[in-house]
C-alpha cells in the first residue's frame, strides 16, 4: 500500500511552544517598535532588578516618568500584565487558567524575591547581582526535588518557552554590525564543533549502554542542543518514545549542573586574562545544552564581566546550531531506512520527506532573526536620511534607536523572561529522574561525554575568539 502523504497539521500554528514564542515575542517588539514613532518608552515601566538600599525603591524602572507611584506597583503590575498576556497561550498549549495563574505566581515571585534578596547592597557586594540567577536556580531545584511537586506549578515551568520567547526579543539587540563582526566566525565555530561532538559522543554511549538506537538519540542530544535535537532524533530513526524521555532527564540534570558552574568558570577566566569575552560567550552555547541553559549562562557571563559580547555570541552560537536540527533528522532518516533498516531486515517503507526539514526547524529562530533585521533596517534608513551629515551617521542613528526600542523596550521583558526560565529549569530538574528509568549507564556516559565536549568546545572558541 503507497503510505500516505503527511498533512500539514495547521493547529501548530497556535499548539505549540515554538511557535508561540515566536508570535508573544514578535507582538512585544512590535508593540516596543511603533512606539518609537508614537508615544516611546512603550515598555519603560517593566521592573528590572537592581542593587538597592531603600526598601521601597528595590527594582529599577528604565523610565522615571513612568513609575506608577512606586517600584513595587510596577512589579506588581508586571506580574499581572505577563501573566495575562501568557495566560491565553499557555491554555492553548495545555495548562489550564487556574494552573497557570498559581503556577506562574509562583515562579514569577521566586525570582524577584530572589533578585530583591540578591540586589541588596550588603549582599550585592560580596556576590554580585548575577548571583541572582544561581540562586532562583538553587530555590527552583529545592521546590521541584520536594516529595509531592504539584502538577499546576510543573506545568507552568515552562523554561523553553520563556527563553526562546525572550531570544526572540534578544535579536533586537544583536544588530547587523554584530553580524558582520561575527557572524562568520560563529557559523564555521558551530559548523565545525557539532558534527564533531556528536561523532565523538556516539562511541562513548555505545560502549555503555550497548544499543545503537538509544546511543544515537543519546548522541544527537549532548552534540547539538539538547531536548528538541534528542526528540527529532528519536524521531527521524523511529526509536521508541521511552529512549527521548530517558535522554532529556539527563540532559535536564547535567544543563543544570553547567548553569551552576560553567558561567563563574567562565567569568573567573575572563577576568583573569585567560579569556577573551567573545570565546566565553561561544563557550557558553557550545558546551551548554538547552536553549534556556545556554541563553542563561551566557547572560550570567555577561553580566559578570561587564559587556554584552558573550551574550550575543553565546545566543548567535546557540542560534545557529539550532537551525540545523532538521537537517540532522532528514539525514539520520535517510540513513536508517535505505541503509540500517534494510540491514536490520525491517524495512518499514516510509520514506522521509524533505518537508521534515520545515517540521524540524525551530520557529523562534525566525523571530530572532526578523527582529534584528527590523532594527538594523531603521538604524540604516536613520542613518541615510537624518543622520547623514554626521560623522558617523550608523553610530548616530543606533543611539537614537537603541536606548527606545531595546533598553527600555524590549530588554526589560526579555531580562524578565530570562529570570523566570532559571526557577523554571531548577523546577525541571528532578533528581527523582535518576531513579525513576534506572538507567546509570546512560546518565554516566551522558556525563564522560559532556566533560569532552566541554573541554573541545573550550578550545575551538578560545581558537576562533582569541585574546586580542
Amino acid at each position: 500500500m503507497a503510505q500516505q502523504q503527511k498533512k500539514i497539521d495547521w493547529s501548530s500554528l497556535y499548539k505549540k511552544e515554538d511557535w508561540w514564542a515566536l508570535w508573544l515575542g514578535l507582538a512585544l517588539f512590535f508593540y516596543a517598535f511603533l512606539g518609537f514613532y508614537a508615544y516611546r518608552d512603550a515598555l519603560g515601566w517593566v521592573p528590572m532588578w537592581t542593587m538597592w538600599t531603600d526598601i521601597s525603591a528595590p527594582v529599577a524602572i528604565p523610565n522615571k516618568n513612568l513609575v506608577f507611584g512606586s517600584p513595587w506597583v510596577n512589579l506588581i503590575v508586571a506580574w499581572i500584565v505577563l501573566m495575562l498576556i501568557l495566560a491565553g497561550p499557555a491554555k492553548l498549549i495545555g495548562v489550564k487558567f487556574g494552573d497557570w495563574v498559581k503556577g506562574f505566581s509562583v515562579i514569577y515571585w521566586i525570582f524577584w524575591i530572589c533578585a530583591i534578596v540578591v540586589g541588596y547592597k550588603p549582599i550585592a557586594d560580596v556576590v554580585t547581582t548575577e548571583f541572582t540567577f544561581t540562586l532562583a536556580l538553587f530555590v527552583g531545584m529545592l521546590i521541584g526535588n520536594m516529595p509531592k511537586v504539584p502538577q499546576w506549578l510543573l506545568g507552568s515551568a515552562r523554561g523553553e518557552w520563556f527563553i526562546k520567547t525572550a531570544i526572540v526579543l534578544l535579536g533586537a539587540k544583536i544588530l547587523f554590525t554584530d553580524w558582520i563582526r561575527y557572524g562568520g566566525s560563529v557559523l564555521v565555530m558551530v559548523l565545525m564543533s557539532f558534527p564533531t561532538f556528536m561523532v565523538l559522543a556516539f562511541p562513548i554511549f555505545r560502549l555503555f549502554i550497548k544499543n545503537t538506537d538509544l546511543s544515537v538519540v543519546a548522541s544527537v542530544g549532548v552534540g547539538v542542543c539538547g531536548v528538541s535535537a534528542s526528540i527529532a532524533a528519536a524521531g527521524a530513526i523511529g526509536a521508541p518514545a521511552i529512549y527521548p524521555t530517558m535522554v532529556s532527564a539527563a540532559i535536564l540534570i547535567f544543563a543544570a549542573v553547567e548553569l551552576i558552574v560553567l558561567p563563574w568558570v567562565a567569568v573567573s577566566l575572563v577576568k583573569a586574562g585567560v579569556v577573551s569575552p567573545e570565546a566565553a560567550g561561544a563557550w557558553m552555547g557550545l558546551s551548554v545544552k538547552t536553549d534556556g541553559a545556554a541563553a542563561a549562562s551566557a547572560e550570567i557571563v555577561a553580566r559578570g564581566v561587564g559587556v554584552d559580547a558573550p551574550l550575543r555570541i553565546g545566543v548567535m552560537s546557540k542560534v545557529l546550531i539550532d537551525i540545523w536540527i532538521g537537517v540532522i533528522a532528514f539525514v539520520l532518516a535517510l540513513i536508517w531506512v535505505f541503509v540500517v533498516e534494510v540491514r536490520r531486515g525491517v524495512a518499514s517503507g516510509r520514506k522521509p520527506s524533505p518537508m521534515e526539514l520545515w517540521y524540524r526547524f525551530p520557529k523562534f529562530v525566525l523571530g530572532y532573526f526578523f527582529t534584528s533585521l527590523v532594527v538594523s533596517a531603521l538604524i540604516l534608513q536613520l542613518a541615510g536620511a537624518v543622520y547623514a551629515a554626521k560623522p558617523n551617521p550608523v553610530d548616530e542613528a543606533t543611539k537614537a534607536v537603541v536606548p527606545i526600542i531595546v533598553s527600555r523596550g524590549t530588554d526589560p521583558f526579555r531580562v524578565l523572561l530570562f529570570g523566570i526560565t532559571f526557577v523554571a529549569i531548577g523546577i525541571n530538574t528532578r533528581f527523582s529522574l535518576l531513579k525513576q528509568y534506572k538507567v546509570w549507564s546512560l546518565f554516566i556516559a551522558y556525563g564522560i561525554a559532556l566533560l569532552v565536549i566541554i573541554a573541545l568546545a573550550y578550545v575551538i572558541s578560545t581558537s576562533f575568539f582569541p585574546l586580542k
